[in-house]
């Protein structure tokens, strides 16, 4: 009895199993018909719109490159805290470095400009300060189409040691030649300084150069640099200025750039650039380097200051129009497009006028700012709002 009480139990549990075995079959089979149906309106629906589907997926693609591009953006270098004089509020203070042989080979230029550098100067030559021959710097080319291909503002300068207003102006041709191969953006600069034993600090305490002398040479620089169609500015430092030059008087000629290693500038006459320090660092440049402010009046951003330029139209009675006046920030330099229009006719960008970008790499305000050049001279400034991603 009890044997078949046991039996009648392990035929009931059989039956049992085999009915959830069989719903289980039937639900893995219902699932696995619904899968390969899916499986065959999905291949036919990307076969039927495989452009939408490619499309779509180069979008996403898109969109993940640009979120990381963000995430890497290169945070803006530090560089100390200074004051500025007060006769620059208002203006656009532009940042910028100077750089020559010293600062080696593997400069990357990209780094620089991503970190917040506006400007460089570049060392193009210089006078030796014992036999006074010329000669280029070793780093000059390299150094000129890296800054230029990562779009920075492009000056060059010459240390001079010029004793007399012919070296002066030699020295200006010897610029000029270099500097006209390329595109420089702003004034070729005489970097005019001491060195101890040098032939002009040999002039200078010898007597036979006084402040008078120093002045001649400079504007000689500035004449020369104008007959060879470039802005000019010489560079000093504060006390060659008050003691040795008459910076006062140069300024009414020329511009100037004032070095003063402090945390604000004491300096009364007038100056476009301050250099500040020269123990800057920048990311993409391993050894230190010149730490320049260069001052923008965005109302009367630049006037020519050469004689060559009279009869030219400025620059400023044209129409300058953004083709776009905000943009969002997707990781690389933001660069909104000019249009100029004189009188009613387009002008020409590199045979009538050039653009540059600062403050272009970051969210926030960025300026484009319009030279004009051939028949056009002087410099407008204009402003773009530079959104952020998310």
């Amino acid at each position: 009895m009890r044997q078949g009480q046991n039996n009648s139990s392990r035929r009931r549990r059989r039956k049992s199993t085999r009915k959830r075995d069989g719903l289980r079959s039937r639900i893995k089979k219902y699932w696995k018909r619904k899968w390969n149906s899916f499986k065959r309106k999905s291949i036919r629906k990307i076969k039927k719109n495989k452009f939408k589907v490619a499309f779509s997926i180069i979008g996403l693609l898109a969109i993940l490159i640009v979120i990381i591009l963000h995430s890497m953006r290169s945070i803006p270098f530090e560089y100390g805290n200074f004051t500025h004089d007060a006769r620059f509020k208002g203006y656009v203070i532009s940042t910028g470095i100077d750089v020559s042989y010293a600062q080696g080979d593997n400069i990357d230029w990209h780094k620089v400009k991503k970190s917040g550098v506006d400007f460089v100067y570049i060392r193009a030559g210089f006078r030796d300060a014992s036999k006074g021959n010329l000669h280029k710097d070793t780093k000059f080319e390299k150094n000129i189409k890296g800054a230029s291909d990562a779009g920075l503002m492009v000056g060059v300068y010459i240390y001079s040691q010029a004793t007399t207003t012919e070296e002066a102006a030699a020295e200006a041709d010897y610029l000029a030649n270099l500097a006209d191969k390329y595109r420089i953006d702003l004034p070729i600069v005489m970097d005019y300084e001491l060195y101890n034993g040098g032939r002009l600090a040999r002039a200078i305490n010898s007597g036979s150069l006084g402040t008078s002398g120093i002045n001649k040479n400079a504007l000689a620089f500035a004449k020369r640099g104008w007959g060879r169609g470039y802005e000019t500015m010489v560079y000093g430092n504060y006390d060659f200025l008050m003691h040795y030059a008459s910076g006062y008087e140069l300024s009414k000629s020329t511009n100037i750039w004032l070095a003063q290693y402090h945390t604000q500038a004491t300096y009364k006459g007038k100056y476009m650039m301050w250099q500040s320090t020269d123990k800057a660092t920048v990311p993409g440049i391993s050894k230190n380097v010149d730490l320049n402010f260069m001052y923008l009046n965005p109302k009367d951003t630049y006037r020519s200051q050469r004689s060559s330029a009279i009869g030219k139209r400025s620059i400023e009675r044209c129409n300058v129009q953004l083709k776009s006046h905000s943009s969002r920030y997707l990781g690389f330099a933001v660069k909104p497009g000019i249009v100029v229009y004189d009188r009613g006719k387009e002008l020409s960008e590199d045979k009538d006028y050039r653009v540059a970008y600062i403050k272009n790499t970051s969210p926030g305000t960025g300026y484009a700012i319009v030279t004009g050049i051939g028949k056009y001279k002087d410099s407008v400034m204009t402003s773009f709002k530079i959104k952020k991603l998310l």
